[in-house]
């Protein structure tokens, strides 16, 4: 089980990726956007970072060179409609491009769980 932390400005979207998550026994805590991104010590528990790019305030892009400052190996996955040139050369360690596949997020949640 993972401490995830979800940033999805889309709040249908944020639902169901949290529900799907809790159901595969994972604790998660989403934000509507990448300002908590901001809060250092708030980070510190987290064991992967979840964020999408386009976010109204502090956008994905802010969000990861908030992390990667004060948490350079927490693992970071990005979920985007962004083409896969537009978000390669990211510090993150994996790209899922919407729309997502069934269980895809998941199954990449649960192999960095594992890895930690």
């Amino acid at each position: 089980m993972a401490e995830v932390f979800l940033m999805e400005d889309s709040e249908p979207l944020r639902r169901v990726l949290v529900e799907e998550l809790r159901e595969a026994g994972h604790n998660v805590t989403a934000f509507p956007d990448g300002s908590e991104s901001q809060d250092a010590p708030l980070f510190g528990e987290a064991d992967i970072f979840i964020t999408d790019l386009m976010m109204p305030n502090v956008t994905g892009v802010e969000a990861i060179k908030n992390v990667r400052k004060d948490f350079p190996d927490l693992p970071i996955i990005v979920i985007t409609g962004k083409p896969p040139e537009a978000v390669e050369a990211l510090p993150v360690n994996d790209i899922l491009h919407k729309p997502l596949l069934g269980g895809q997020l998941i199954d990449l949640v649960n192999s960095l769980s594992t890895a930690a």
